[in-house]
């Protein structure tokens, strides 16, 4: 039976309200009334056609799983806090944790910046050796599994198929747990695995930072994990700073692996170096701390129900203009192809989904008669030119635009054009960056920058003397060219980042 709201577990936690509920479990946010702050509560429920005995042993081991997490004190990984029964089932007493996760990081804003990838694996890199000092292995080390902090703190999570060394009695024999797109060679192959597995998922983490996936994600559960036994990484899509730390963290055999102490030297030395125009590094992103804050509050309730560990993330306002945390790799591997909806790479291992309540779209999918496709903000009003295709919020405070260009197919020059149109319009303009960016496989050039509106220009939402800032990318194909424009005004950019990203992140061509 569901536990109801305001009851008391342990006679000390209050749960508040259901977060959302998987194949083993709900999460309550709860509140530890002795200590009189926010908890998250995992209450455990098992298959009703488990025998007695089973029961038993399953829900001793989430017991032990969380004792064992609980066991580490560092701060990249979420706190366990208490371990209590009640109604003949444990109940897992955690941090509350309201960051977004490096993977919802990826899907929604790009790949990460080489030192910034550098310093989270450095982080994680502390917690893994922690928890190895302890005989505590992870065994699903994922981007999924790590929280990103809007000050750049790293936060390891679900230690809930952890073990520790030499104890058998936590995993079915030859039962293979993980996410298999990370798991070790040596783990598919049902050997002995130990701190190297490990490192070696950290290294494929480090890779997806990159380029949004897995190096070995083939879409197929056996292929993927036959990619990973038998085939290299492609690092041609990696900044070069970066390969001799994957290279080292992904060799096949765990021996020929490079050690915590080696990896975090090379780490180190990442974060250390020159930035070198060939690593492909993107400029540093100045506020990108209200960024992640932002990024955690736009997505929708995302739990994480197995183990010993949680993390949620709070639902804004529709009216803020932020977008459900889904959104499609920034860095696919495709080329442009049109699409109803953005999809996520799949996996072998299922993730609970929890349920929560509907509610409308923020954005819906835009087909235009020329082939294109874009998610466009729900409620916007739009008009339709012979080149041009708008969209404007109601208030008049933003602003999407997509110009098809023909005859010009350099995504650079297509910039510079734009550019020049551009100056002759605004005043006061701003410039806060360019760079090459990759769109669904395909070069881009992006240009960031701030204006303000001079009092002659012939755009209906222009308001005269307002500050904007604006986004604006050139994506050409074999066939035609687009520029793409997201503009805000300036005191609203940040809250609307996330939803930025996702619109001009979503935008395909057909063939």
């Amino acid at each position: 039976m569901v536990s109801e709201s305001n009851r008391l577990i342990a006679g000390r936690y209050q749960l508040l309200r259901e977060l959302g509920r998987g194949g083993m479990g709900v999460v309550w946010e709860g509140r530890d009334t002795l200590l009189n702050r926010q908890v998250a509560i995992k209450e455990v429920l098992l298959p009703d056609n488990l025998s007695p005995g089973d029961k038993e042993r399953q829900l001793l081991r989430t017991a032990r799983e969380a004792r064992t997490a609980a066991r580490l004190n560092h701060p990249s990984v979420v706190a366990i806090y208490d371990v209590v029964e009640e109604g003949g089932r444990p109940w897992i007493v955690m941090e509350l944790v309201s960051h977004p996760s490096v993977e919802q990081v990826v899907l929604t804003t790009g790949a990460l910046p080489v030192r910034e990838a550098a310093d989270l694996g450095r982080q994680v890199l502390s917690a893994l050796r922690a928890a190895h000092e302890a005989g505590i292995l992870h065994r699903d080390v994922k981007p999924s599994n790590i929280l990103l902090a809007d000050d750049g703190r790293a936060v390891l999570m679900d230690f809930g198929i952890a073990t520790v060394e030499g104890d058998v009695s936590l995993t079915s024999t030859g039962m293979v747990t993980g996410s298999p797109s990370f798991l070790a060679p040596e783990r598919v192959r049902a050997e002995n695995a130990g701190p190297a597995s490990d490192l070696w998922s950290l290294g494929a983490t480090l890779y997806a930072c990159m380029v949004g996936r897995s190096p070995f994600e083939r879409g197929d559960p056996m292929a993927t994990l036959n990619a990973l036994l038998s085939e290299e990484p492609d690092y041609r899509r990696i900044p070069p700073v970066m390969h001799p730390i994957l290279k080292g963290l992904l060799r096949k055999e765990p021996q020929d692996r490079v050690d915590a102490e080696e990896a975090d030297r090379l780490l180190a030395a990442i974060i250390a170096a020159k930035p070198a125009a060939t690593d492909l590094d993107p400029p540093e992103r100045k506020g990108q701390g209200p960024g992640r804050a932002l990024l955690a509050a736009a997505a929708t309730v995302v739990l994480v129900l197995t183990g010993g560990a949680v993390a949620y993330f709070r639902t804004a306002s529709p009216a803020e203009g932020t977008p459900r945390a889904t959104a499609q790799p920034a860095a696919a591997t495709k080329p442009i192809t049109p699409t109803a909806t953005p999809t996520a790479t799949p996996s072998a291992t299922p993730t609970p989904t929890p349920s929560a309540t509907r509610r409308a779209p923020l954005v819906r999918v835009w087909k235009s008669r020329d082939g294109w496709a874009i998610l466009r903000p729900t409620g916007w009003r739009g008009a339709l030119g012979e080149a041009y295709t708008e969209w404007t919020r109601r208030d008049r405070n933003a602003h999407l635009g997509v110009e098809a260009v023909y005859g010009q197919l350099d995504p650079h020059q297509l910039m510079r054009d734009s550019q020049e149109t551009f100056r002759q319009n605004a005043r006061t303009v701003v410039n806060r960056g360019q760079r090459m960016v990759n769109h669904k496989g395909v070069k881009a050039v992006e240009w960031e920058f701030t204006w303000i509106a001079g009092q002659d220009n012939d755009a209906p939402w222009v308001r005269p003397g307002a500050r904007y800032h604006e986004i604006r990318r050139a994506v050409a194909t074999d066939e035609a060219a687009y520029v793409l424009s997201w503009t805000v005004a300036e005191e609203q950019w940040l809250r609307n980042r996330a939803l930025m990203r996702q619109v001009i992140g979503s935008f395909t061509v057909g063939a």
